[in-house]
C-alpha cells in the first residue's frame, strides 16, 4: 500500500491503494466507472500532516469554486455512516489559495470533536456544481422506487436538516429503458448506473444537477432506511379470519411471512429479500400489498392483476403500471418456471392434503411441536392454495367476461357446500320434530336414535370445521355440534334456484371444466387441512388446560392471548404474567373496536380508525414524518442549540428542537423521545435518530409554537403523530 504525499486525482482508480476511506475510494471508483462525478483531488492525511498547507490544486480546479470536504476513514463505512459528524466547506474560491488552505485546516480540524475517532483524515477538494436542483436519495434493493427529497439549488441545508425538500419517489430504470425527462429522468439514470456499478444494495446518494448533467456527489451505503408508507390489505384474510384473530394465529401467520414469499424468490432471486409477505398490523395478519405490487412491475405483468384481485383500490397509489414488455420478455423464463410449478402444485393437492394431516399427527409432544406443525401446515397450504387459485384463475376471469360464471358455478358442489348438503337426513327428522333445532340450539345433543346417527355422521366428515376456522382459537363444529348444526339447519338446504342453461354456458363449458378442477381441489383442501388445524388446536387446549390446573393462566382461552414464542415457554414451565395479560385483553378491546378500510398504510394513525373520530385525527396533535417506532409519553423540553442541558424531571422529557444535526448526539442520550419542527427524511440527523432507534418525528409544521418546555406530550413515533395533552 502506498502513502503519497501529493494530491491524487479522482477517477485515476489509485485512491484505493492509498488507505483512503470509502468516501474517497468510492467517488474516485464511481468516476472511473463513467458516472458523472465532480472533478476532484484527495489530499492524503500524510501531505496535510506534513504542514505547509495544501499544494496547489491541478489545472482543471485553480479557477472557480469548490468544495473541501471530509473523507475521513471513519465516515461512510458499511454499518455506521458518521453521516455529517464532519466538517464540509462550500464555494472556496479555488484561486484564493489562503481562504483554501483555512478551509482545509477547518475541515481537518472536525476530527478532533471528541466523537469516534476519525482515522486517516484525508479531504476531497471537488469542483462545485451550479445546481438547479439537488438533494439526497436513497435507492433500495427491496423497493421498485427510489425516495428523493430534494431542494432549488444545493442541498447543503437539506442534508443538515435546516430545510425542509420536497419528496419524489422515482420509479427505477433497468437496462434499455428510457428515462424521462428532465432532472428526474437524469437523476434515474445516474441511480442506475450506481446500481450497476456498486450492486443493487442499498445505497444513499447525494447529487446534483446543473439542467444537464446530474452530478454524484457522495455514495454511502444506507446504515439506517427510512420507514416506507407501504400499503396492506386484509384481503382474503377478512373472509378466513374473525375481525380480531386470535394475537397466537396473527403471530404465527406472521412469522410465516418471509417463508410464504420465499416461494417466489426461489424462481427470481431479483425480488426482494427484506420483506414478508404478510406482517401482523394492528393486530391483524394483513397481506403486504406493496411487495405484490412490487413483484409484478419487476416481472413487468400490469399491476392490475394484484390490486384487482386483493382488493387494492387505486393502484396509482400503489406506484401502479401497466404492462412493461422489455420486463415481460427478460422475465419470461421466470414467469414460465412459476406458471409449470403452480399446475405441478396443483396436480398434487391430494398428496399435500395427506401431507398436512400426517405432519399435524405425528408432530412431537408438547407446545413446540403443535406451533411447529401448525407454521408448515399453514406455509404449505397457503402456497398450495395460491397455486389452485392461479390454475383457475384465467378460466374464471373469462367466464366472468363471458357472462356465464354464475350459470356453470350455481351447478357445482364442492366441500364447503357438502356442510349443508349432507344435512339432508337430519331436515328429513326435524320436519318431524319440530323441537329437534331448538334443543340443538340450547346444547340438547341427542346420543341415540336416528337424530343422533345422523348427527354424528356429519360430524364424522365435517366436525373439523368450525366459523372462521383458519384461527385454531376459534372452536370447531365437533366441540359445540348442537349449536353448530342448528345454525346450519337454519340455512336453505338449496342455493337460489338453478339459472337456466343457456346455449353460450354449453359454449363454454369447456372453460369451466379448466376451473371445476382446481376450484374443486381447494375447496377439499381446505376441508382436508382442518383437520390438521384441529388436531393442533386440541394439543394447545390440553397444554392451556395444564398450565390452568397448577395455577399458571387462570383460563384456558389465555392461550390465545400470547405471542407464539410465549405459547412455547408455557412447555418449559413458564407463568404470563397477570398485568400482562390484564393489558393484552385491554388491547384487544380497542384493536377490535377499529373499523378498518380495505387497504391500511404502515405510516396511518390508529386513532383515525377509531368509530367517530375525525378523518385527520385528534385536533390537539401535531403531524410529521415517522423517523422510528415507539411511544412515549412524558414533558416537552423545547430545546434550541444543542449545548443545553435538559431539565430534571422525573418523567420522561421529549426534545423539542427547531432542526437537528449528528452534533445533537450529546443531547439525544439525555432525552426520551425526539420531535424536530424542520427537516427531512434523508438528512443526517434523521440518519443518526434512526441508528439509535429513539423513537422520533421530523417535520412537525409548528412544533415550536405549539409546544413549550414543560407541556405534556405524547409522541406516537409510528405515525408520526405528538399529542398535546394539557
Amino acid at each position: 500500500m502506498t502513502r503519497p504525499r501529493t494530491p491524487l486525482a479522482l477517477g485515476g482508480g489509485r485512491v484505493s491503494m492509498t488507505g483512503a476511506g470509502p468516501k474517497a475510494v468510492r467517488l474516485d471508483r464511481a468516476m472511473a466507472a463513467g458516472l458523472h462525478v465532480p472533478a476532484g483531488v484527495v489530499l492524503p492525511d500524510e501531505l496535510l500532516q506534513a504542514g505547509g498547507g495544501p499544494p496547489p490544486l491541478p489545472c482543471g480546479l485553480r479557477t472557480g469554486m469548490v468544495a473541501v470536504r471530509s473523507a475521513f476513514s471513519a465516515e461512510d463505512r458499511t454499518a455506521d455512516a458518521q453521516a455529517g459528524r464532519f466538517l464540509s466547506v462550500l464555494d472556496v474560491p479555488a484561486d484564493d489559495l489562503d481562504r483554501l488552505g483555512a478551509a482545509v485546516a477547518r475541515v481537518y480540524a472536525s476530527g478532533d470533536d471528541g466523537g469516534t475517532p476519525p482515522g486517516r483524515r484525508d479531504i476531497l477538494v471537488m469542483r462545485m456544481v451550479a445546481a438547479e436542483r439537488a438533494g439526497v436519495a436513497f435507492t433500495q434493493g427491496d423497493f421498485e422506487d427510489d425516495l428523493v427529497d430534494h431542494v432549488p439549488g444545493t442541498a447543503d441545508a437539506l442534508v443538515a436538516g435546516r430545510a425542509r425538500g420536497a419528496r419524489a419517489q422515482l420509479p427505477k430504470l433497468r437496462r434499455l429503458e428510457r428515462a424521462p425527462a428532465g432532472w428526474r429522468g437524469r437523476l434515474a439514470v445516474l441511480l442506475r448506473g450506481v446500481r450497476d456499478r456498486f450492486g443493487p444494495g442499498d445505497w444513499d446518494v447525494e447529487w446534483a444537477d446543473d439542467g444537464v448533467r446530474c452530478w454524484l456527489v457522495q455514495l454511502r451505503p444506507i446504515t439506517a432506511p427510512p420507514r416506507r408508507d407501504e400499503a396492506f390489505t386484509l384481503a382474503n384474510h377478512r373472509e378466513i379470519l374473525p375481525r380480531l384473530p386470535s394475537r397466537l394465529m396473527t403471530g404465527l401467520i406472521a412469522d410465516n411471512g418471509p417463508r410464504l414469499f420465499a416461494w417466489f424468490r426461489a424462481f427470481d432471486p431479483e425480488l426482494p429479500a427484506g420483506r414478508p409477505m404478510v406482517e401482523a398490523v394492528l393486530g391483524r395478519p394483513m397481506i403486504n400489498l406493496s411487495l405484490l405490487v412490487d413483484m409484478t412491475r419487476i416481472w413487468g405483468i400490469p399491476t392490475r392483476l394484484v390490486t384487482n384481485s386483493l382488493g387494492g383500490g387505486d393502484p396509482s397509489r400503489l406506484g401502479g403500471r401497466p404492462a412493461a414488455p422489455l420486463r415481460l420478455v427478460r422475465k419470461a423464463p421466470v414467469l414460465l418456471r412459476v406458471a409449470r410449478a403452480q399446475r405441478r402444485d396443483a396436480a398434487r393437492t391430494d398428496a399435500v392434503a395427506r401431507g398436512l394431516v400426517g405432519r399435524a399427527r405425528d408432530a412431537p409432544p408438547g407446545i413446540d411441536g403443535a406451533l411447529d406443525a401448525l407454521s408448515e401446515v399453514h406455509a404449505r397450504l397457503v402456497v398450495q392454495m395460491s397455486a389452485l387459485t392461479s390454475a383457475m384463475s384465467i378460466p374464471i376471469a373469462l367466464l366472468r367476461r363471458l357472462g356465464t360464471l354464475e350459470e356453470h358455478a350455481a351447478r357445482e358442489r364442492t366441500a364447503a357446500t357438502a356442510m349443508i348438503d349432507d344435512l339432508a337426513p337430519l331436515r328429513t327428522i326435524a320436519a318431524t320434530d319440530p323441537g329437534l333445532v331448538a334443543r340443538l340450539a340450547a346444547g340438547d345433543v341427542p346420543t341415540e336414535g336416528p337424530a343422533a346417527e345422523a348427527l354424528q355422521a356429519w360430524l364424522a366428515r365435517h366436525g373439523q370445521r368450525g366459523v372462521y376456522e383458519s384461527d385454531v382459537a376459534r372452536p370447531r363444529h365437533a366441540e359445540d355440534p348442537g349449536g353448530a348444526v342448528a345454525t346450519l339447519l337454519g340455512a336453505p338446504a338449496r342455493r337460489a334456484p338453478l339459472p337456466p342453461t343457456t346455449r353460450a354456458g354449453r359454449l363454454t363449458r369447456p372453460l369451466w371444466l379448466a376451473a371445476r378442477g382446481p376450484l374443486r381441489a381447494r375447496e377439499q383442501l381446505r376441508a382436508t387441512s382442518m383437520i390438521a388445524f384441529a388436531e393442533v388446536r386440541r394439543r394447545l387446549v390440553d397444554a392451556a388446560r395444564a398450565a390452568v390446573a397448577d395455577g399458571r393462566m387462570a383460563s384456558v382461552e389465555d392461550i390465545w392471548l400470547l405471542d407464539p414464542a410465549e405459547a412455547r415457554a408455557l412447555d418449559r414451565g413458564w407463568q404470563p404474567p397477570p398485568d400482562v395479560l390484564a393489558s393484552r385483553r385491554r388491547e384487544r378491546e380497542r384493536l377490535e373496536s377499529l373499523v378498518l378500510p380495505q387497504v391500511v398504510r404502515r405510516l396511518d394513525d390508529p386513532e383515525c380508525f377509531v368509530p367517530g373520530a375525525p378523518k385527520d385525527g385528534h385536533s390537539r396533535a401535531l403531524r410529521g414524518v415517522s423517523l422510528t417506532r415507539g411511544e412515549v409519553t412524558g414533558r416537552a423540553w423545547r430545546c434550541a442549540e444543542p449545548g443545553e442541558s435538559p431539565p430534571g424531571w422525573d418523567e420522561p422529557t421529549i426534545l423539542v428542537a427547531p432542526a437537528v444535526d449528528p452534533g445533537w448526539i450529546t443531547v439525544f442520550a439525555r432525552v426520551d423521545g425526539v420531535v424536530v419542527e424542520t427537516g427531512g427524511d434523508l438528512s443526517h440527523g434523521s440518519i443518526l435518530l434512526r441508528e439509535l432507534g429513539l423513537p422520533a418525528v421530523t417535520d412537525v409544521d409548528g412544533a415550536l409554537t405549539a409546544i413549550g418546555t414543560g407541556r405534556r406530550i405524547r409522541l406516537r413515533a409510528g405515525p408520526g403523530v405528538v399529542d398535546l395533552l394539557d
